[in-house]
């Protein structure tokens, strides 16, 4: 049965739970999950990560290969750096970016498939060389 808040949920104990783990290796500790929209203004902590549920395709539904019907999700996921100078910030961005690449390929349970579709990275933010960010589009095929 769909359950889109236990999915979000599911998908935020699963990040707080294994990510510090591939962050460890890059020496980048606490992290902070939000779930809000991307405000730069707001939440001012060294290292947020935003998590957007923005798009359900309802007419991408399939069966699997044991007859069960899912439905894609696209996720977006925004690993936000600050309070650094340049350098340390990009340094930090592109490990953190590696390590989430690292986290979305282990194994999953929340999700039959799980494809990371895009990774944009933004050096300059708002005018500022201060604040960094990777966005990731991944695609999620669910169990309904």
């Amino acid at each position: 049965m769909l359950d889109l808040k236990q999915l979000q949920s599911d998908i935020v104990k699963y990040i707080e739970e294994n990510y510090q783990n591939y962050l460890n290796e890059y020496n980048i500790y606490d992290f902070i999950i939000r779930l809000d929209f991307l405000d730069l203004d707001r939440f001012k902590n060294n290292f947020n990560i935003f998590i957007d549920f923005n798009k359900i395709n309802f007419n991408q539904s399939k069966f699997t290969d044991d007859c069960c019907k899912s439905m894609q999700f696209q996720v977006s996921f925004y690993l936000v750096h600050r309070n650094d100078k340049s350098e340390n910030l990009m340094d930090r961005m592109l490990n953190s970016a590696t390590a989430f690449c690292k986290l979305m390929n282990d194994d999953i349970s929340f999700a039959q498939e799980l494809i990371i579709e895009s990774l944009q990275n933004y050096n300059i933010v708002e005018g500022t060389q201060n604040i960094v960010i990777s966005e990731f589009n991944i695609r999620l095929d669910i169990e309904i």
